[in-house]
């Protein structure tokens, strides 16, 4: 069983305000950056990264997964093919993955390829849709080549009605299949891409170091030159997704606000109250804790609640507020205080730099990364990147039961 762990570079330059790593897929070894999501399991491909029809190791399957997310969606067939990632003596490779081909339209990865869930099981659904071809007078009835061409609704409300299957995700198979150990590690510099100047490319993007970050598959604390210090541990309280309770917030030197319980009727769909999420860009917090931020932020200084509005006023159309607008040193430090794997408190400091950082998105620029609930989602925080920048965080899904995730600050190139 190989047990060394493998050190993949990631980078925000593609999907923007997520961090991607490249793999290669099927025989022809087609590179895709995908996102890299704590929030999900899926393995999702797009046509233009993968040619299914040039892969002579691919087989298809009757299985069908239509995904949506806080923002965006997709739908597309299962397929089974080979899965490699690394160069070199971090090199890694699995001939069975199952991963999806996105085959409806949109870019909900932004130039990204796909998605790469490393969350566990339960998160990676997929439906037989056989009998909905078989109607349909298909033959063989395989999902792929694809012949659903309905609207998004039409086509979610058919593929949703199907038997459900639980594939097993692709960080899964790879513990599984003993290439990697049941654990991984991430060092994030930042949530959002940095953008130094109007007009660069991609590449170049990707080629400033701000936007490098690295993840470690199959691997952790032993990693000791990607940190220093020693590590705040938060207990996974579920393996639906990273979930953690969350206890608090203080803002500054003010008071902690106690986090509310989630709604007993959302347990059994979101775990509980907070989850960490890779995937996300923002610190969305829970209705009240929002509004709690927003009442401590104006005691902290009056000024700052237009500095917000202004923001989400300029946000609407893509843009933040000049750098200059934002004075890191008028803004309080975040404290979030979790339930830690001993039943303590794990209180992590959140700086605003990391929830008001400047050359985000666009030269010049800086995006707020508080943001509410959405009025149909449970009362939940989704807790992204702003709460990783500038650490190295260990998810370790072998620790207590359900596991621990681990964070000490990055030691950054």
């Amino acid at each position: 069983m190989a047990t060394q762990a493998i050190h993949l570079d990631t980078n925000l330059a593609w999907a923007k305000g997520g961090y991607t790593v490249q793999v290669h897929l099927g025989s022809a070894r087609a590179p895709a950056h995908l996102v890299l999501d704590t929030g999900s399991s899926t393995l999702a491909v797009s046509p233009g990264a993968y040619a299914a029809e040039h892969d002579t190791a691919r087989s298809a399957t009757p299985w069908a997964q239509d995904i949506q997310y806080g923002s965006g969606a997709w739908a597309g067939p299962v397929l089974r093919s080979s899965l490699a990632l690394g160069e070199g003596r971090h090199a890694r490779h699995i001939e069975d993955a199952l991963f999806a081909l996105i085959e409806t339209e949109g870019e909900p990865f932004r130039q990204a390829d796909g998605i790469f869930g490393l969350a566990y099981r339960e998160l990676d659904p997929a439906h037989d849709i056989s009998g909905l071809l078989q109607q349909r007078g298909v033959q063989p009835a395989l999902s792929w080549p694809w012949r659903l061409d309905e609207d998004a609704a039409t086509l979610r409300g058919e593929i949703l009605q199907q038997p459900r299957v639980d594939i097993t995700p692709a960080f899964t198979a790879l513990e599984e299949e003993g290439v990697v150990r049941d654990q991984f590690g991430l060092l994030v510099q930042r949530a959002v891409v940095h953008v130094q100047a109007e007009g660069l490319s991609d590449h170049a993007l990707a080629a400033d170091p701000l936007n490098r970050g690295t993840l470690v598959l199959g691997g952790g604390v032993e990693a000791q030159s990607l940190y220093h210090g020693g590590f705040q541990d938060i207990r996974v309280v579920h393996d639906l997704y990273y979930n953690a309770n969350l206890r608090g917030l203080r803002i500054g030197d003010g008071p902690v606000v106690p986090a509310p319980a989630l709604a007993a009727k959302d347990v059994d769909s979101h775990g509980s109250n907070a989850l960490l999420d890779t995937g996300s860009s923002f610190l969305v917090l829970e209705a009240s804790l929002y509004a709690a931020a927003m009442s401590a932020l104006a005691a902290h200084d009056a000024r700052l609640p237009a500095l917000v509005d202004r923001f989400k006023a300029a946000f609407k159309s893509g843009q933040g507020l000049p750098n200059h607008a934002i004075d890191h040193r008028d803004w309080p430090d975040l404290h979030l205080h979790f339930e830690s794997p001993t039943g303590g408190d794990t209180v992590v400091r959140i700086a605003a730099s990391h929830y008001w950082p400047h050359n985000a998105l666009n030269a010049g620029q800086a995006l707020f990364l508080l943001a509410p609930g959405l009025p149909h989602f449970a009362s939940q925080s989704i807790l992204g990147l702003p709460l990783f920048a500038g650490r190295y965080a260990v998810f370790d899904r072998r620790a207590g039961g359900t596991g621990t995730v681990r964070l000490a600050q990055a030691r950054l190139p």
